[in-house]
C-alpha cells in the first residue's frame, strides 16, 4: 500500500473571541468536529488532541479581539463549499469522476489518499485555478473566479503541497507582499504579522527564509495563508480523508471509520477500504471510478448516518442558482489590478536587491558581449606572414620601395626563394606570395611612359600575388592591402602625374558613412538588438518558468493574482533591468568604441527598448506554455542562431537566396537591423519608410507574442 498523503479545507464561521484575527492549527482527530473558535485549519499527521489543547489554551491567554465575518448569500448558509457531478480529466484520464460534496460552514474536512488519486486537482478547482470538465461548484455561494467574488482572492487562504516561499525574501517581505496582494493596509498587515509570528513561534522577521528550518519555512508558508483572515483555509496535502482514484471510498471521523473497519489505524481502514472497492469492481467488471461508495458515519451531526456527503453517480436533484454581477463589477473583474501589479513588481525589486553578484552580472553582461564583438569582429588581421618573391637584384629598384608601402603591422614580409614560397604555402606556412620579376623596374617604366608596349612588357611590369583563399576575409584584406600599397607608390614616383597610372574608376566621397567604414559598423546595431532580445526572452522565460515549477505563480493565483497581471508585472520588471542595459551599451559603443549616430539618440533608445520588450514578450511565451527549466532553455537557444543568421545581423539579407529570404523578412529583428542602421548611420527619421517599418513590424511581433502568451496562460490556469 503506498503511504497516505493528505489534503485538508478548513472553512471559518463567525465567533466571538479577543485579540486579532487569526486561524490556528487543529489535531487530525477532530477532523469533523464543529469548532467553537473562529476557524479551524489541519495540520500534518503527527499532530495529536494535546497539541489542540494547548493550542486552545494560547488562544485564552491571547485575549484577542472579535472578527465578525461576511455572511454567506442567502440559501448557502449551510455550507461553504459544494460539489455537484464534478468531472475533471486530463485527455483521457479521468481524475474526478461525478464528484458530488457537500462541506458545511465552521467544520474540519480532510481528504486523505495515495499521490494522483486527485486531492490536489480537486482542491484547485475549488480555488478557481483549474476548470472543471463537467458539473458544477460553489465556493462561499458563488462560483471559483465570478466577478467580484474574490475566490480565488483574500477569501481563501490556501497553503500548497510545495512551501511556495520566495527564499531571497525575509519573513516580513514574505508576509508584506501577500498582504499588498489581499489589499491590506500597511498597519493591517504589520498587526497580523506580529500576532503570526508570535502565535506560530516564528523567528525574528527579518530571517531571511532561506536560512530557516524546513519546519520553519512550513510555519511562515501557513502564516502567509492566514495573513487576510480568510474565510475558508485549504491545506494541500497536511491530514485525513479518504479518497482514491477521483472517487469517495468513506467518509466520516477518522474514529468512526478505524472503528467500523475494525483497524487500529486510518492506513489500515484505507487498505481495507481499497480492498473491498477492488472486489465489488472485479465482481460487476467495472473500473473503480465507478464502483460504489461504503457508507459510514455522515460528516456532519444531524445528517441521516446512511448517507454519505460525497458520491459517485447523480447526487440528489437540485437545482443549480443563477448568478449575476453587473456590468461595473465585470468590467473590475476583467481590468488588471494595479495593486497586484505593484507587488509583484516590489517582489521582483526585492529578489534582485538580495542577489547582487546576479544583478551585476545582468547589468555587465551585455556590455562585455558588445565589447567583445567590437572588439573581435570586423577588424584587420594583424600579422599575416606573406612570402615575397623578389628577383631584382638591385636594392634601388621599383620593387623594394613598392614593398617599403605595403603595412607591415598587418603583413609580415618573408622574403624566400621561389621554390621555398610555394612549398610553404603549400604546408599552410603563409597566406600568399607576392613575386617580382628581374625586370620588374625598367618595364614598369615602359608601361607607364610608352603608349604601346609588348604582352611581354606588361606581364614583366606587373605585381604577380597568388593567395590562399580558404580564408576569405584575409584574402580580401591582403589584395586590399596590395592595392593600397602600389596605389601609395604610384603617388611617390609621378606625383600629379600619378592618374596616368590609375584605373578608370574613380571613387568618390561616399554619400553615407566614410571610406575607411569597417564590416564592425555593418554589425554593431544588429548585435545590439540580438543581445537585449535574447538577454531579455532568457531572464523572463526562466524566471517565469522556475516560479511556477516551485509552486510561487500557484500561490499568487489563488491569492487572486490573475494571469495578466503576473504578465504586466514581469514585463514592467524586466523593463527596468533592460533600460540599464541598454543605458550601459549605449555609452560603450557610442563613447568607447566610436560606432557614428548621425540621427536621433531618442529613436535609438526607443527602438532598442522595443525590442527588450519584445524578447519580453517572447520569454513569456515559452514560459507560458513550458513547465521545466531544461525545455525552456533549448527553446531559447533553438531559435538563436537561425534567427541571427537570417536576420542580416551578421551578413546582408540580400545574400540570403529567396525562399528564405522570405522567412527573413517575416522575422523580428531583420526589418529592425535595418532601421537602425538607416537612423545610425544615414540620420534619417520616422519619415523614411525604412525606419517606421522597423518601429512597426517590432511592435507587432511584440503585441502578438503577449497576446498568445495571455491565452496559453488561460488556456492553462
Amino acid at each position: 500500500m503506498q503511504p497516505s498523503e493528505t489534503s485538508g479545507i478548513t472553512l471559518k464561521r463567525p465567533s466571538r473571541l479577543s485579540g486579532p484575527p487569526f486561524s490556528l492549527p487543529a489535531a487530525a482527530s477532530a477532523a469533523s468536529a464543529a469548532m467553537d473558535s473562529e476557524a479551524a485549519a489541519v495540520d500534518d499527521a503527527t499532530t495529536g488532541p494535546a497539541d489542540c489543547t494547548e493550542m486552545e489554551e494560547r488562544l485564552k491567554e491571547g485575549n484577542m479581539t472579535a472578527d465578525v465575518e461576511a455572511s454567506l448569500p442567502a440559501g448557502q448558509e449551510g455550507s461553504a463549499i459544494r460539489c455537484r457531478d464534478v468531472c475533471r480529466s486530463y485527455g483521457k484520464l479521468k481524475v474526478l469522476n461525478n464528484l458530488n460534496l457537500i462541506v458545511p460552514q465552521g467544520h474540519i474536512y480532510g481528504l486523505l489518499g495515495p499521490s494522483g488519486c486527485g486531492k490536489t486537482t480537486l482542491l484547485k478547482c475549488i480555488v478557481g485555478t483549474l476548470k472543471i470538465s463537467r458539473g458544477h461548484i460553489s465556493v462561499l455561494g458563488k462560483p471559483p473566479a465570478f466577478p467580484g467574488h474574490d475566490v480565488p482572492g483574500r477569501k481563501v487562504g490556501y497553503m500548497p503541497q510545495d512551501l511556495a516561499l520566495y527564499n531571497e525574501f525575509t519573513i516580513k517581505d514574505t508576509l508584506t507582499f501577500f498582504g499588498l496582494i489581499h489589499g491590506l493596509t500597511s498597519k493591517e498587515t504589520q498587526a497580523r504579522m506580529n500576532f503570526l509570528i508570535d502565535f506560530l513561534d516564528l523567528p525574528q522577521k527579518h530571517s531571511l527564509v532561506r536560512n530557516l528550518s524546513g519546519g520553519q519555512r512550513r510555519r511562515v508558508s501557513l502564516g502567509a495563508a492566514l495573513l487576510q483572515n480568510p474565510e475558508l483555509l485549504i491545506l494541500d496535502e497536511p491530514t485525513v480523508g479518504l479518497m482514491r482514484n477521483g472517487c469517495l471510498l468513506a467518509e466520516g471521523p477518522p474514529d468512526a471509520v478505524m472503528k467500523q473497519h475494525s483497524a487500529t489505524t486510518l492506513e489500515r481502514a484505507f487498505l481495507q477500504l481499497c480492498e473491498t472497492s477492488d472486489q465489488i469492481c472485479s465482481k460487476q467488471g467495472s473500473s473503480p471510478q465507478s464502483g460504489p461508495l461504503v457508507n459510514s458515519q455522515s460528516f456532519e451531526s444531524g445528517r441521516d448516518e446512511s448517507r454519505p456527503i460525497l458520491a459517485v453517480g447523480p447526487g440528489a436533484a437540485e437545482e443549480i442558482p443563477k448568478y449575476s454581477a453587473d456590468w461595473k463589477v465585470r468590467a473590475r473583474h476583467m481590468m488588471p489590478k494595479w495593486r497586484n501589479i505593484a507587488a509583484l513588481m516590489i517582489k521582483t525589486m526585492v529578489r534582485m536587491k538580495r542577489m547582487p553578484g546576479s544583478l551585476c552580472f545582468q547589468f555587465l553582461l551585455p556590455v562585455i558581449q558588445v565589447s567583445l564583438i567590437c572588439l573581435c569582429v570586423g577588424g584587420d588581421p594583424k600579422g599575416i606572414q606573406v612570402a615575397v618573391v623578389n628577383n631584382e637584384t638591385s636594392t634601388s629598384g621599383f620593387s623594394h620601395t613598392l614593398l617599403s608601402f605595403l603595412d607591415n603591422s598587418t603583413v609580415y614580409q618573408v622574403p624566400l626563394s621561389h621554390t621555398e614560397a610555394f612549398n610553404g604555402i603549400y604546408n599552410g606556412e603563409y597566406w600568399g606570395v607576392i613575386g617580382f620579376g628581374k625586370n620588374f623596374t625598367s618595364y614598369l617604366t615602359k608601361r607607364m611612359m610608352q603608349r604601346q608596349v609588348s604582352k611581354e612588357v606588361v606581364d614583366g611590369g606587373s605585381v604577380h600575388v597568388w593567395l590562399d583563399q580558404t580564408n576569405q576575409q584575409i584574402a580580401i584584406m591582403l589584395q586590399k592591402k596590395v592595392h593600397e600599397a602600389f596605389q601609395a607608390f604610384v603617388t611617390h614616383k609621378l606625383g600629379s602625374m600619378s592618374y596616368l597610372a590609375d584605373l578608370p574608376i574613380k571613387f568618390e566621397e561616399p554619400i553615407y558613412g566614410s571610406q575607411n567604414t569597417d564590416f564592425t559598423t555593418f554589425v554593431t546595431p544588429g548585435a545590439v538588438l540580438s543581445i537585449t532580445f535574447y538577454l531579455a526572452v532568457g531572464l523572463t522565460a526562466l524566471s517565469f518558468v522556475l516560479e511556477r515549477k516551485e509552486g510561487l505563480l500557484d500561490r499568487c493565483w489563488v491569492a487572486g493574482v490573475s494571469s495578466m497581471e503576473t504578465m504586466l508585472a514581469h514585463l514592467f520588471s524586466q523593463l527596468f533591468v533592460i533600460s540599464f542595459q541598454i543605458i550601459l551599451l549605449l555609452l560603450f559603443i557610442l563613447l568607447v568604441f566610436k560606432i557614428p549616430n548621425e540621427g536621433s539618440l531618442v529613436l535609438v533608445i526607443i527602438l532598442i527598448v522595443l525590442q527588450g520588450v519584445t524578447g519580453i514578450s517572447f520569454g513569456l511565451v515559452i514560459s507560458a506554455g513550458i513547465d521545466d527549466e531544461q525545455s525552456a532553455n533549448q527553446a531559447a537557444l533553438g531559435i538563436f542562431y537561425p534567427n541571427l543568421i537570417l536576420s542580416g545581423i551578421i551578413w546582408p539579407v540580400e545574400c540570403i537566396p529567396f525562399p528564405l529570404r522570405y522567412i527573413s523578412l517575416a522575422l523580428p529583428q531583420t526589418y529592425a537591423s535595418e532601421a537602425l542602421r538607416c537612423i545610425m548611420y544615414r540620420g534619417w527619421d520616422l519619415s523614411r519608410m525604412m525606419v517606421w517599418r522597423g518601429f512597426a513590424v517590432t511592435l507587432g511581433w511584440n503585441t502578438f507574442f503577449l497576446i498568445l502568451a495571455t491565452v496559453i496562460l488561460k488556456l492553462r490556469t
